[in-house]
């Protein structure tokens, strides 16, 4: 059920067999698409588009012209503020016929930089033929998809989906090492890489140039330093109340086909809140448990329902879903397999059908600094590091951590490597996949296991821990996380359901916003507290909530947002079955040790013998041999096969 865009973009030579290139590469698209396809050509391009209507009048399902002026438009995603823009730039003469209409409006009148103004989830492409360029941009978070691109001889080449670019004639496929290591460690694929060498991804809130047979990549837009200092609680509450509302209703559609994923925290809880108070009818909302009460939020999603007259629907993962693992991997393009990967895809497929378009909670964390990367302890441990010019030698002990002690058991060492390390080093956040460390026992030949660096060394001293919280949210929470992992996760499930994503913490305004905030107003406790454990989290949003939201979900601990993944390896016949075709797989063999990999399992065997003492132990074990299950089925996909050829299996028929 996709949408996208692609195209071939050859100012200097004109592109021969035009029609052949435009029906291999929109092969994918009309075979699994959704909406009105469209198709630019001349000399010099090809461009190509899909997309629905869905609820919004204002978008446009048709590539967008203006031959007096030359230039061409498309579009993949969605621009929420179409009424804000059109009344700030009004037509002259003809109506305004939609989205992309307005896009090229505002091209000519400011060039480039009209991107900055639209709030919305977005890739658009603009060619200017009288310029000979074609610019191509993507909003702050990346969209959903992100963007493939390449240059061949000259001729840029581009697509949404990394299926479309591959279908191009002269594309290669060939494993890039470096991508193939940032996913075994992180669980995804960041941006520029990509898991196939020279084939690159733009950016978040990067644009891509193309002249001249060259194509360029730069940010066009930046988040901005805190120019709120001295706002209080008092006048953030009613400003960001009143911004998130305008966002859920921007969002929310006219004919109530809009729902909202509830999981029972306070994020979308809230979400389901303030879009009941934007409906006239009940609004749809869907949530996802599990039968270990440890994880399952749905008796507070209940609560929420309840208070709000919703129209609900539950869905409990088992582990059996496991099974759709290979599908899962052939529409998310690149190895992707992250704790909260199952936990989207059944929220969307429980959606799927009864809605056109869902609104999510994804970002809320992000945006208040409490995600995974340095979240809490840590960062205050971070800062002293950096503040005493520590932060060399605390790299030097983690490279001391080494040894069964720090790696193989349930135990407080195994902690306390994961604890220093991130600490130490913020691309050490993540410790749930194979560290360099691991990563050069993995690998047949070491030299392979080399891990970029995505986030750069620390400048300076900093001038206080408020400095450091700033910096991790915008650089590794909000710029890294959301855009990369988040967003792509989310996005190409709502794709391969044919819904329309939409999330309102991700608006621009309520993004604006919370940024420019001092720390003590999204965070309670100061350097003492986080060493201590006992800062708060979210503090203007649950301030903002009191009174709104019942209070079973004001004093509620933080539960969801994951799937426990050790449950899809709770079989032991399925286990026995998966270590079975690693073992015999032509791939594994190629690039990884037979021994290692014998070793990870029969480790992983001992485990079951005993009880869990930390449960994201076991969990960090399980996403080392469900990593190499997925990159093992993702080659098989994608350079054992062509992708398009491919029926994605069950896993149950891969495992054979």
């Amino acid at each position: 059920m996709s949408q996208g865009i692609f195209g071939i973009i050859d100012f200097r030579n004109a592109i021969a067999d035009r029609d052949a290139l435009g029906n291999a590469m929109a092969t994918y698209l009309k075979m699994s698409g959704r909406g009105e396809f469209s198709v630019s050509e001349g000399p010099g391009h090809l461009i190509g588009m899909q997309r629905s209507a869905a609820d919004s009048p204002s978008r446009q399902t048709r590539i967008e012209h203006d031959p007096d002026a030359g230039l061409t438009a498309v579009i993949h995603g969605e621009v929420n503020n179409y009424r804000e823009l059109l009344s700030q730039h009004p037509p002259s003469g003809r109506p305004c016929r939609g989205d992309l209409d307005l896009a090229l409006r505002m091209y000519r009148g400011n060039g480039a930089s009209f991107a900055r103004s639209i709030n919305g989830l977005f890739t658009i492409g603009i060619l200017d033929e009288r310029e000979k360029t074609f610019r191509i941009m993507n909003d702050r978070f990346g969209l959903a998809h992100q963007l493939y691109w390449t240059v061949a001889d000259g001729r840029l080449i581009f697509a949404t989906h990394l299926k479309t670019l591959l279908a191009c004639p002269g594309v290669r496929r060939e494993l890039d090492h470096e991508g193939l290591n940032l996913f075994l460690k992180y669980a995804y694929i960041t941006s520029p890489w990509s898991v196939l060498k020279g084939i690159n991804k733009l950016p978040p809130g990067h644009m891509l140039t193309f002249r001249d047979g060259k194509a360029e990549t730069g940010p066009y837009w930046q988040f901005d330093a805190v120019t709120r200092p001295g706002m209080t609680m008092e006048e953030a509450i009613p400003a960001y109340r009143e911004l998130l509302r305008g966002a859920i209703a921007r969002r929310m559609g006219s004919d109530g086909s809009t729902g909202v994923m509830l999981s029972g925290g306070l994020d979308s809880s809230a979400n389901a809140a303030l879009a009941a108070s934007c409906s006239s009818t009940p609004v749809k909302t869907f949530s996802i448990g599990f039968d270990d009460p440890r994880f399952d939020e749905r008796p507070f999603a209940r609560i929420v329902a309840k208070h709000f007259g919703t129209d609900h629907h539950e869905y409990t993962i088992t582990g059996r879903e496991i099974d759709d693992l290979p599908s899962l991997v052939w529409h998310l393009e690149e190895p992707y397999f992250e704790f909260g990967l199952f936990l989207t895809y059944m929220g969307l497929k429980s959606a799927s059908g009864h809605v056109q378009a869902v609104i999510g909670g994804e970002g809320a964390d992000q945006m208040y600094g409490t995600g995974g990367f340095a979240g809490g302890r840590p960062a205050a441990v971070h800062y002293l590091f950096r503040k005493s010019g520590m932060i060399g030698p605390a790299r030097g002990v983690s490279r001391l951590l080494r040894g069964p002690l720090f790696y193989d058991s349930d135990n407080l060492g195994f902690q306390m490597r994961l604890f220093w390390n991130r600490a130490a080093d913020l691309n050490d956040w993540y410790f749930y996949g194979y560290d360099g460390h691991e990563l050069s026992r993995l690998y047949k030949n070491n030299r392979l296991a080399h891990v970029p660096r995505i986030f750069g060394e620390p400048c300076g001293s900093p001038e206080s821990f408020a400095q450091v919280y700033l910096e991790t949210q915008i650089e590794q929470d909000m710029r890294h996380y959301v855009n990369e992992n988040v967003m792509v996760k989310s996005g190409r499930m709502a794709d391969m359901l044919g819904l329309v994503l939409r999330e309102s913490f991700l608006d621009a305004d309520v993004a604006d916003f919370l940024v420019s905030l001092p720390m003590p107003v999204k965070r309670g406790g100061g350097l003492v507290d986080h060493l201590r454990g006992r800062f708060k989290s979210k503090l203007l949003h649950r301030k903002a909530m009191e009174g709104i939201l019942p209070p079973e979900i004001m004093s509620k601990p933080k539960q969801g947002g994951f799937v426990p993944v050790m449950i899809f390896l709770n079989d032991p016949v399925l286990r026995k079955r998966i270590y079975d075709k690693l073992l015999r797989s032509e791939v594994m063999g190629e690039y990884f040790r037979t021994d290692y990999l014998r070793t990870l399992f029969e480790k992983y065997e001992s485990f079951q013998q005993g009880p869990v003492g930390w449960p994201n132990f076991l969990n960090s074990k399980a996403n080392r041999i469900l990593f190499l299950l997925t990159f093992d089925i993702w080659h098989h996909c994608y350079l054992a096969n062509d992708p398009l050829g491919v029926t994605p299996p069950s896993l149950n028929e891969y495992l054979g």
